[in-house]
């Protein structure tokens, strides 16, 4: 298994632009401890379903909400400046980071693959600000805590966290996952987030919550998500196969099980008892 590490209380440049990207969180302890019923009141949360014209994805749409969406990411706007971003994919090249700077072959950004996953945050956001121009707002952390997942997937933590800039004071709650580095050196990064102004966020925590819970990826569209960036090298058969066997294949391996384990332990939040043990939870496999 595989955990964050080195989370701790930072100040961070906003994310302005760069492909829009958020960060969204299925914590029941939502916008810290202002949301403690945020899990209860997410039931009773009443939403319109919404599929992008593309089918990647799916999720629920509270009343007076807005949402777009393609390539499985989904943007919602709510009307008092929340927003909520679900499964948005960055691309990364390992090197030397420079504020500004995108990666080589399209990447949107270059960063150290080693560095711990809070200093990955910030650098995303900081990349953000520079392309945007805008000034940075300072995001200090409430709470931050290490997701476990199956090493394939790379490391993933959330967090909860105040937000201070040019715009009125918001918190933010969010997932960041930074998958492992492939063959040429590149690495996705997954990111989700909900926001709302501060004094808002107590109430919006539910609906927050239940939106969480509603976005879906079809399997296949998932792990085309978590694949490596670069393709890996075709697979060698098994000693002493016969000619024309098929490959060896690596179980989870940006696959069925990879896609599922994210799904359930990062997306939905499941606890370990309700994982299965393929996802280094504690219920049988299906």
């Amino acid at each position: 298994m595989h955990g964050t590490r080195n989370w701790a209380v930072l100040p961070i440049a906003t994310l302005a632009t760069c492909s829009s990207l958020f960060l969204a969180v299925s914590d029941p302890q939502a916008w810290s401890q202002t949301a403690s019923s945020a899990s209860s009141g997410a039931s009773a949360i009443q939403l319109q379903p919404y599929t992008t014209p593309d089918q990647s994805a799916a999720a629920g749409v509270p009343s007076g909400w807005k949402a777009v969406g393609s390539q499985s990411t989904i943007t919602l706007t709510g009307p008092q400046d929340e927003s909520i971003i679900l499964g948005r994919v960055y691309i990364a090249r390992n090197g030397t980071f420079q504020a500004g700077q995108k990666g080589t072959n399209g990447a949107d950004i270059t960063m150290p693959y080693n560095a711990p996953l809070t200093q990955k945050l910030i650098m995303i956001y900081e990349q953000g600000g520079a392309l945007s121009g805008k000034p940075a707002p300072q995001i200090t952390f409430t709470s931050a805590t290490p997701i476990q997942v199956p090493a394939i997937l790379g490391q993933c933590g959330r967090f909860v966290a105040n937000l201070i800039g040019p715009a009125q004071p918001a918190k933010i709650m969010g997932i960041f996952c930074s998958f492992p580095v492939d063959s040429a050196g590149a690495f996705k990064n997954f990111i989700m987030v909900a926001q709302a102004p501060a004094p808002a966020a107590a109430q919006e925590a539910p609906i927050a919550q239940a939106v969480f819970s509603s976005y879906r990826i079809p399997q296949a569209m998932l792990a085309k998500k978590l694949a490596p960036v670069t393709a890996p090298p075709p697979a060698m058969p098994k000693v002493g196969a016969m000619p024309g066997a098929s490959p060896v294949t690596i179980p989870g391996a940006g696959g069925d099980v990879s896609a599922t384990c994210f799904d359930l332990g990062v997306i939905r939040a499941l606890p370990p008892r309700q994982l299965p043990q393929e996802c280094g939870g504690e219920a049988p496999n299906p």
